[in-house]
C-alpha cells in the first residue's frame, strides 16, 4: 500500500510490506546469514567426502589384504613320480608361504584344479576337481577341510584316467607338464617322467 503526498513521488512512497517502518534486513544480519550458509556448506561436504574417502580407503586396504596373502602363498612341488603300473601320479607339495592352502576334492568352490600337459606343451587334460567323477580321482591327500599347513610337505597321490590316461607304449620316457591351482590361493607347477615299471 503506497501513501503519498503530491508533488514528490521519491519522499511520498513508503512501503507497509515490512512491520514498523524496517525496510529490509539490515547488512549486517545478511553477512551472518550467508556465513551460516557457506559453513552449514562446507560442513556438508566435509562429511560427504570423508564418507567417500572411507569407503575408498576401506576397499583398497581390502584389495591390499588379498594382494598380501597371494603373494605370501606358495608350494612348491618337490618331487613327482608316475606309476604306470597303477596309473598313480605320486605328487609331495610343500607349503613354503605363510598360509594354509587348501586340498580339496569337490566341485563346489573352493575347488582344486589340475592342468596336465604332455611333452608339447599342449594340454591333455584339465578337472576342476580331485573327485571320482574325473579323470584325475585323488587316492590319497585331498579332502573337504584338508589343508597343506605352513612348512609342510604333503603327499597326494592321483589316478589318472580317461583323459588323463597315459599310455606308456607312446608316451614312455617323455616328460610331462602339470600345473595345480589350489582354490585361487596359489599354484604351483612341476614335471614328471613317464616311466614303465
Amino acid at each position: 500500500m503506497i501513501s503519498g503526498q503530491k508533488g514528490s513521488a521519491k519522499a511520498s512512497l513508503s512501503w507497509s510490506f515490512f512491520p514498523h517502518g524496517k525496510k529490509g534486513i539490515t547488512p549486517i544480519i545478511a553477512i551472518i546469514l550467508l556465513l551460516m550458509m557457506t559453513v552449514a556448506v562446507a560442513g556438508a561436504a566435509f562429511f560427504w567426502l570423508s564418507r567417500i574417502q572411507n569407503q575408498l580407503q576401506g576397499g583398497v586396504e581390502s584389495y591390499q589384504g588379498t594382494i598380501f596373502t597371494q603373494m605370501s602363498s606358495a608350494v612348491n612341488v618337490v618331487d613327482a613320480d608316475y606309476d604306470s603300473g597303477d596309473a598313480n601320479l605320486t605328487i609331495f607339495f610343500q607349503n613354503t608361504g605363510n598360509t594354509k592352502i587348501p586340498v580339496v576334492d569337490h566341485n563346489a568352490f573352493p575347488t582344486t584344479t589340475w592342468i596336465l600337459k604332455d611333452f608339447n606343451q599342449v594340454t591333455r587334460c584339465s578337472t576342476s576337481n580331485w573327485n571320482s567323477t574325473s579323470d584325475a580321482d585323488c587316492q590319497e591327500g585331498c579332502g573337504d577341510d584338508l589343508f597343506i599347513d605352513v612348512g609342510e610337505i604333503h603327499k597326494v597321490v592321483l589316478n589318472l584316467e580317461n583323459d588323463c590316461a597315459i599310455d606308456i607304449g607312446d608316451d614312455g620316457g617323455k616328460v610331462f607338464y602339470f600345473t595345480v591351482d589350489f582354490s585361487g590361493k596359489t599354484t604351483s607347477s612341476g614335471s614328471f617322467i613317464a616311466l614303465s615299471t
